[in-house]
């Protein structure tokens, strides 16, 4: 059933009868291919006048009026009676997706994890840019070759050797720390405690917050969704890496504890 309080807002802001609003309803359903409920119709016609509906739907109602709006679904039947119908999915302007075995629901994940990814990203570059700055301030340009644990190393090589027989792809980066995984990074970190010590409040700390984000990373990375709470936690847990970087003043990082080599 429609939300009362939203037809009542429909009729008021479109000045139409309400047989009339009841077939705006419909047209905007039949734009959807009649893949939405007549409640969705209404909800999203009533956001395209407008009307605040963040106020009325519950949370649930919302994250799938928001996909709705931000993923549009256009169904074509195809001529071959066999053949299952086509689905195009718009990721964004300039990529698009022709699947047709595709359930609703994993487009609408697709869409919730392209919001999640970019923190993963950030957060992964933002460690690996971290260790770079105070290795390299401290030990100079080798610090790779006698500051990173063997077994990282070893498998770093593994990966840049792999690289060189596909030369037709794209290079991970510059410098060898691009190629270590998430896990690694823990291993240099605590490895080299002495030289980061003064950054974090404890081992403890940084290795909780890498292993956590490392389990929502490797969902994401092996295609699958994350819940609602993991999303939160993984929010939490990067804006506390930030919150504790942000005051660090890595020009001096050199001095940051340790000794020389």
């Amino acid at each position: 059933m429609i939300n009362k309080e939203i037809m009542k807002a429909l009729r008021e802001n479109i000045g139409k009868t309400p047989q009339r609003v009841y077939q705006m309803i419909k047209e905007k359903k039949k734009e959807y291919n009649y893949t939405i409920t007549t409640e969705m119709a209404a909800y999203l016609l009533a956001a395209d006048y407008g009307i605040d509906v963040s106020k009325i739907l519950p949370e649930e109602e919302l994250v799938k009026l928001r996909t709705l709006r931000e993923t549009k679904i256009v169904v074509k039947e195809r001529k071959e009676k066999k053949l299952p119908q086509e689905i195009i999915i718009d990721i964004t302007k300039e990529f698009q997706v022709v699947d047709p075995f595709l359930p609703k629901k994993m487009i609408e994940e697709a869409k919730e994890m392209a919001r999640v990814y970019p923190i993963v990203y950030l957060f992964e570059n933002s460690v690996r840019n971290l260790i770079k700055i105070v290795l390299e301030k401290k030990y100079g340009l080798n610090w790779w070759d006698y500051k990173v644990p063997l077994a990282v190393r070893q498998e770093v090589e593994k990966r840049l050797i792999k690289e060189k027989r596909n030369k037709w792809h794209g290079k991970r980066g510059a410098h060898k720390i691009f190629y270590t995984d998430i896990g690694d990074l823990n291993s240099i970190i605590t490895t080299n405690w002495r030289d980061f010590e003064n950054l974090f409040p404890s081992q403890t700390w940084i290795k909780s917050r890498i292993d956590e984000i490392e389990l929502s990373r490797n969902v994401i990375a092996h295609n699958n969704p994350l819940s609602d709470r993991d999303i939160k936690r993984l929010k939490i847990y990067f804006q506390d890496w930030i919150n504790q970087i942000k005051g660090c003043d890595l020009s001096q990082a050199g001095e940051l504890g340790g000794s020389e080599r």
